[in-house]
């Protein structure tokens, strides 16, 4: 029994551990005492100054001169040691602890063992330091010492990685200071706990839940744990554990306090880290990046909505459901937003607008199990090998294919035109690749106006620059805004009377009406999709035709990728049941079914020739080239 209790350390006001022995207490340690009036009035400031945390070195110094061998220069060389160990003068300190080396037992010997203790800790030997300082538990009773004593404890547990002990240590150090230092002793901690382990905060605060009120933790204590564990769960979008805190150990956005105990709030109410199938529920993951991105996935939820036969509901038939959410521009939010969709009852999620949010989705699918149809191609390393799809097209192929053609048009020298980082590796690739076409240094589709009444892209400087034509891989409206440009500055060139060659990506895709005299234009195709229509009678696919009779315009390459998303997924869900699914094994079967029906799905698709995705889970496309010209204005 007393050996187990040796082993237990019970918090109290001076941290006291009663030891089960038979021998008689030792006496209080007391602090060495100055021996004159002098050295008494000398020391009085220096004592205060110690319990203010207002050492100075100069004054302490001073002391020593005047007082060597005086009853109080030990405890002023203890001070002088802390003082030089905060200023990260070490090896001073050091010295100065040396000369204590043969001090009697009390309170200024085991103030100086805290001293060595704290030196030894910062020089990366934790497990020394705290080997001294555990005999010294119950032993200091001086407040400003004890608490002294206490952070060095808890710093020397949490360096030498014994986490479990040191939250009992900060536990303590909490307990054992005065009102006046709390507030200060408080904030100390909690910068504290923000480097301890998830695991180990979590582990033991769970304990601490589960005990109920026999804990020894106080509830101060489970506070700053709680706190810190909303913080981890609201920055790692960690649904879960913020539903634990709020719902099961009943900590709340009023205990939590502050922005973290909002968000607390919103995490533990949102749908992330549910695990449901219902019915049959498509997720739609929108891009916010960029006002680009946005337009596009307008186009894509138009593609999609025509599919599905919404928002009349009817589904084509199968009542298919869907479900919205932002990405919010980062990895955590894109993660956040897919969980929810997933937390919805969706078995099948579309996204990935660009390469970097396709990687993303792509790695967020392998690792769910959740099915991820990505609408641009993700990056060579993050293909899909289990459970995501590819049916959008990688640029390199495109770009490879548009400078062909350009040299075939008889340019030798182009402007290069850019949407992303990926579109100018991609263009500087096919270059070196030997192609024939020089480019020159790439301009991103969002760059800014320079003054008002200019061009906003560089028309006249690139055809200074020898450019013969243009590559554009970007949206359709960065290519508008160029043409437009082009436009201005022929006009302004009478004599600029040579046709001029503008290659256009699959998204690049522009309308006739956009096109001036003078250009001929190099534009990527595949599919149905006719990129040089103006007119519904000018597409042969009926489904097309009814589209473009419907809404006035051609559909731009992301609505065709949005209806084809849409159109697999419809037949992917056709087979699922219409109700909710929660045990681990009936939701693995509905994905299985929903993964079985992607791949077998046999369709007439918008933006490829094929009917059906790969064996690689790549959708395949056969690329062209269409050339046209300009509509001639009639007046």
């Amino acid at each position: 029994m007393c050996a187990a209790l040796r082993n237990r350390l019970i918090f109290g006001a001076s941290l006291v551990v009663s030891a089960c022995t038979h021998t008689p207490r030792p006496p209080q340690p007391t602090a060495m005492l100055a021996k004159s009036p002098a050295a008494e009035v000398a020391f009085a400031p220096i004592w205060q100054g110690w319990h203010d945390r207002k050492v100075d070195i100069a004054v302490l110094r001073d002391f020593l001169r005047q007082f060597p061998a005086d009853g109080a220069a030990p405890l002023a060389k203890v001070y002088l040691a802390f003082a030089l160990i905060d200023q990260g003068q070490l090896a001073q300190a050091g010295g100065v602890l040396a000369t204590l080396a043969s001090l009697p037992s009390g309170a200024t010997r085991d103030l100086a063992t805290v001293a060595k203790a704290r030196s030894l800790r910062l020089h990366h030997a934790p497990k020394s330091a705290l080997f001294i300082l555990r005999p010294l538990v119950g032993k200091i009773v001086d407040d400003a010492d004890r608490e002294i004593f206490l952070e060095e404890i808890a710093l020397s547990a949490i360096a030498s990685r014994d986490d479990d002990n040191a939250l009992a240590y900060l536990d303590a150090w909490l307990r054992g200071v005065g009102e006046d230092n709390r507030d200060r002793v408080r904030a100390k901690i909690t910068e504290i706990l923000g480097t301890l382990p998830r695991a180990v905060l979590e582990n033991t605060y769970r304990t601490m839940r589960a005990s109920g009120g026999a804990t020894s933790f106080s509830g101060e204590t489970q506070k700053l744990v709680a706190a810190r564990l909303a913080r981890i769960a609201v920055d790692t979008n960690d649904a879960a554990l913020a539903r634990w805190l709020y719902d099961v150990s009943a900590a709340s956005a009023t205990e939590i306090g502050g922005d973290t105990g909002l968000e607390l709030s919103e995490l533990a109410s949102s749908r992330r880290g549910l695990s449901i199938v219902l019915g049959r529920t498509v997720g739609l993951l929108l891009p916010t990046r960029s006002r680009a991105l946005r337009d596009e996935a307008a186009d894509v939820v138009r593609g999609v909505s025509w599919a599905l036969d919404l928002p009349r509901g009817v589904g084509g038939g199968v009542g298919v459901r869907l479900v919205t959410r932002n990405d919010g521009g980062s990895d955590a939010s894109a993660r956040a937003a897919m969980e929810e969709l997933a937390g919805e009852g969706a078995s099948v999620i579309l996204g990935g607008f660009d390469r970097k949010s396709a990687d993303r989705a792509s790695r967020w699918s392998e690792q769910s199990g959740v099915a991820v149809l990505l609408l641009a191609s993700p990056s060579p390393n993050h293909m899909p090998k289990t459970t995501a799809f590819v049916i959008g097209e990688r640029v390199e192929r495109e770009l490879e294919m548009l400078t062909h053609a350009l040299v075939d048009h008889g340019t030798a020298k182009a402007a290069f035109v850019a949407d992303t980082r990926e579109d100018e590796m991609a263009g500087k690739a096919v270059e070196a690749a030997g192609s024939g076409l020089a480019l020159l240094a790439p301009i991103r589709c969002d760059v800014a106006l320079a003054e008002a009444k200019k061009t906003r892209f560089p028309v006249t400087d690139w055809l200074v620059s020898g450019a013969e034509g243009w590559l554009v891989s970007g949206p359709n409206g960065c290519a508008s805004d160029l043409l437009r440009d082009v436009r201005r500055v022929l006009a302004d060139s009478p004599r600029a009377s040579a046709e001029r060659p503008v290659a256009l990506t699959l998204e690049a895709g522009v309308s006739p009406r956009d096109v001036p005299n003078g250009i001929v234009v190099l534009s990527a195709s595949a599919g149905l999709v006719p990129v040089a229509a103006s007119r519904p009678e000018e597409t042969g696919d009926d489904d097309m035709r009814v589209f473009m009779e419907r809404f006035g315009v051609r559909p731009t390459y992301w609505t065709a990728i949005g209806r084809d998303a849409g159109v697999l997924v419809r037949a992917a869900l056709s087979s699922l049941p219409e109700n909710a699914v929660t045990d681990p094994k009936g939701i693995e079967e509905r994905r299985a079914i929903v993964q079985a029906g992607l791949k077998a799905a046999r369709l007439r698709l918008w933006t490829t020739d094929e009917m059906s995705i790969g064996d690689d889970r790549v959708l395949a496309r056969a690329l062209r080239v269409v050339t046209w010209k300009s509509v001639p204005n009639k007046k």
